[in-house]
């Protein structure tokens, strides 16, 4: 057991290393291959689609076995970082970047299913805290190894890197875990519901990253590219209530805990992804910290991050789930209180501080969303459980960053432009301002998420951690 829980680990630590570990190696890779107008689309595409494949890859592995799929998505995520390393042009990159997130949408969810499967309810959070804190330490390592791997030998070793890591995951796992298929599971036949979720979630994704940047918001492209989105979500429910085998049943948002856990998620995202993009930002662009200083600042959110993930998952089975994500939820709110209160703007000491407990509540919450999903459905569908828990988080990511990237800017220009009508001088101080107001504005939105994020956690239901799922409306 102790050598699954290894080659997991490994895996993780390969798909989340490669999260961060490339924006490290961003400048030398556009200074080579060129393309600067493309590549933000060189971490779109792999966001992209993972997010898609997630759910579908969970339903998989419930049908056909962990295993196989974990195997699968590790390989795939290895060609993806072979080719991504032998790029020759900035489109080729984006390509093998897409075929890294096939692989990370595969190999994930079924990380987070196979603990489920490995150990009982009241040892899951322990379980899945440890997997977890590998994100943490993904965050910690991967700027350091990114730019060491940059500077020394070459860009491409971002990518490389994953084969070494890669190899020690599959073998451990080919080795050790022994599975077979379930005995009652049927073949996948719900083509139409995946085909239909495929386009709804793609079109929806593609909005979201093109929007503001590529089209204007009100363009008649955004518009066709949600309302597209939204009629396949339309078709998307309808064929999954007339399905067989559905690839994510309707009926398990009946389910209380799945229910209020996927809007736990999907706003605990937004505030998680806003913290780790605009505080850092707001370190650099508003208070002049250089490189060493902003990554002080990001240490100081993802190292009490990885604290609070083991700390979860330990106290879960004596704790329970609901009592620890209200604690993490109430934890961040208390951190973006202080952040949203700090006068004049934070120093960069108050900002690595003020990210302690925005760090260590978000972590505790990552465990406890994770188990509140697992031990509230059948051991058959875990698989599917553990997909929705990882892709809520992503679509919550996508949509609260671009959502709030939005927010920002029309604020940065209404302001720009008012203090212009006062010093009609367009200098950097002016924009330095007006950044500032505006990033402020923005922390007081993510602190209204929070707001929102602590009362969902009180529609979470506690079950005993030796109990049978307990199905509640």
């Amino acid at each position: 057991m102790t050598l699954i829980l290894a080659g997991l680990l490994a895996g993780l630590l390969l798909g989340f290393m490669d999260v961060t570990i490339v924006s490290t190696a961003g400048p030398t890779i556009i200074s080579e291959l060129g393309g600067l107008s493309l590549y933000a689309w060189v971490f779109s595409a792999f966001l992209i689609v993972q997010t898609v494949t997630i759910p579908i890859f969970g339903k998989l592995s419930d049908l056909y076995g962990r295993k196989r799929l974990f195997l699968l998505g590790v390989v795939v995520f290895m060609a993806g970082s072979v080719l991504s390393g032998a790029s020759q042009s900035i489109v080729e990159l984006i390509l093998f970047r897409a075929v890294q997130g096939l692989g990370f949408g595969a190999f994930v969810p079924t990380t987070i299913a196979i603990a489920g499967d490995m150990f009982p309810p009241e040892r899951r959070g322990r379980v899945q805290g440890l997997l977890f804190s590998v994100n943490g330490i993904a965050f910690a390592i991967a700027p350091a190894v990114g730019s060491f791997l940059t500077e020394t030998i070459s860009w491409r070793w971002i990518f490389y890197i994953n084969l070494p890591v890669g190899v020690v995951s599959l073998v451990l796992i080919l080795s050790t875990l022994k599975e077979s298929r379930a005995e009652n599971a049927s073949a996948f036949s719900d083509w139409l519901g995946t085909s239909t979720l495929v386009g709804f979630l793609g079109l929806l994704m593609l909005g979201l990253f093109l929007g503001g940047s590529t089209f204007a918001w009100s363009s008649w492209a955004e518009v066709s590219l949600f309302a597209g989105s939204a009629l396949l979500l339309l078709g998307f429910v309808v064929a999954e209530k007339r399905a067989h085998e559905p690839v994510l049943p309707p009926r398990l948002f009946r389910i209380r805990n799945v229910s209020a856990g996927t809007a736990v998620n999907l706003l605990r995202a937004v505030v998680f992804f806003a913290i780790i993009a605009y505080i850092p930002l707001f370190a650099a662009a508003v208070l002049g910290g250089s490189v060493r200083d902003v990554r002080n600042v990001v240490y100081g959110f993802t190292l009490p991050l990885t604290a609070g993930i083991l700390v979860s998952g330990a106290a879960i089975s004596k704790v329970g789930f609901r009592k620890l994500a209200f604690l993490g939820a109430a934890i961040v709110l208390v951190g973006l209180l202080v952040l949203t209160s700090v006068r004049p703007s934070p120093s960069l000491l108050a900002l690595i501080v003020i990210g302690i407990p925005l760090g260590f509540g978000n972590g505790m919450m990552i465990p406890a969303t994770i188990v509140a999903f697992q031990n509230s459905v059948e051991k058959g569908e875990i698989g599917i459980a553990s997909g929705l828990a990882t892709f809520t988080l992503n679509l919550g990511g996508a949509i609260g960053v671009s959502i709030l990237g939005s927010i920002q800017a029309s604020i940065f220009a209404s302001t720009q432009a008012s203090l212009l009508t006062i010093t009609p001088t367009d200098g950097p101080a002016i924009v330095r301002e007006a950044f500032s107001q505006s990033i402020l504005v923005l922390f007081w939105v993510i602190l209204g998420v929070s707001v929102v994020t602590l009362a969902s956690t009180l529609l979470m239901k506690q079950i005993r951690t030796d109990a049978k799922p307990v199905r509640t409306a």
